[in-house]
């Protein structure tokens, strides 16, 4: 493997652990070096293993033939990750050092994905970091390529290390925005947590954790609703953590004196490579069931790091303001509104005003005093 800047691509993991939106491309560039078509990072509780991913990034080559193993629900059916962690193998294995060659060949990963997308060998190793969460770094190999050898993997374990740290430093920096979030909403009076797709509590403020007659606090880091049906809404809604179509889900819940009534809103957490570090992480917050104001500004801005003028943008856009209403009202060119808005998206994960306007509707609307 000649020709190969190794020291280049490290220092591009290491940068991709402060700017996560480089991920795809030191995927790309790790499984070109090593022969491959493309590369997969993937995020997941790692006990107990239950096909639940939290979120996925993809090299540009793999990205379309990843998609559709995701729509298929494979990762719940097939034996290679199991497989992997039973391993326990501190670097990269290929698919021959944790199946035969008929079990490979039966399972549904090869004969439903690996297959059908023109791959024939795979490669791949688990990290696990101190956050509680498992990372798993994969590639494939086309059809009619060898399959990776032991020189193979141990060239891609020159990357392990390195991978490990900058996937350790991204989940912490990911917990650090987690808890800013909570601890924002927390200054305007509001129960707030992050919750995984998983159902696993990753950051939490001092006033949901005494709503001990609505929450019930489980092992594991879990919790559940006392009121049954809200607590179904709730796991539906974090099925559809990270989908642009349900960025918001809200739902009254019971008090345990069955009379009050709180509503929870559960937001698709946002941010930079929310695919993989935030896009199946939602806000869960709680409210009364009096709101009725707009969003404050202070309360935007402390959960997506917005400046004072992107917040008042974003406020116009909860409000349902058009770029022109927005432009007037503040006295700015629309093309100057236009850039703040593209800055609103890019920090709430929102492909639209649409549905940003969504994602703002959904958040308490409680004024700051």
């Amino acid at each position: 493997m000649t020709g190969i800047d190794i020291e280049h691509i490290i220092d591009r993991i290491h940068e991709a652990s402060t700017v996560p939106e480089l991920w795809p491309e030191v995927l790309e560039a790790i499984a070109h070096a090593a022969g491959a078509h493309g590369m997969v990072m993937i995020t997941s509780d790692a006990d107990p293993w239950a096909g639940v991913w939290n979120g996925v990034v993809t090299s540009p080559s793999i990205r379309e033939a990843f998609s559709a193993f995701m729509r298929d629900d494979l990762s719940s059916r097939t034996e290679t990750t199991p497989r992997l962690l039973a391993l326990d193998h501190p670097g990269f294995v290929s698919e021959q050092d944790v199946f035969s060659l008929e079990e490979w060949e039966r399972d549904p990963y090869r004969t439903e994905w690996n297959k059908v997308w023109g791959f024939e060998h795979a490669c791949a190793t688990a990290i696990h970091s101190p956050s509680g969460e498992l990372i798993v770094f994969h590639m494939e190999r086309l059809a009619g390529r060898p399959a990776f050898s032991r020189q193979d993997l141990d060239f891609l374990d020159r990357f392990r290390p390195h991978l490990a740290r900058a996937a350790l430093l991204s989940t912490r920096w990911r917990l650090t925005r987690m808890r800013a979030a909570t601890e924002a909403l927390a200054l305007v009076g509001l129960p707030a947590l992050a919750i995984a797709r998983s159902g696993r509590v990753v950051a939490v403020n001092d006033l949901i954790e005494g709503m001990t007659d609505v929450l019930r606090w489980l092992p594991k880091d879990r919790l559940a609703i006392r009121d049954g049906a809200a607590d179904a809404l709730l796991r539906a809604g974090l099925l559809q953590l990270g989908s642009a179509e349900k960025a918001v889900c809200s739902f009254a819940a019971r008090r345990t004196n069955d009379q009050d009534r709180v509503v929870f809103h559960l937001v698709s957490m946002p941010g930079e490579a929310r695919d993989l570090f935030n896009g199946a992480v939602g806000l869960l917050i709680v409210t009364p069931v009096t709101a009725s104001q707009a969003p404050s500004l202070a309360l935007i801005r402390g959960l997506f790091d917005l400046t004072p003028s992107e917040a008042r943008v974003a406020r116009g856009i909860a409000q349902g303001q058009t770029i022109g209403d927005i432009a007037a009202h503040h006295g700015l060119s629309r093309e100057t509104i236009r850039t703040q808005i593209k800055a609103v998206l890019a920090k709430t994960g929102t492909r639209n005003q649409k549905s940003a306007a969504a994602l703002f509707g959904g958040i308490p609307k409680l004024p700051l005093g």
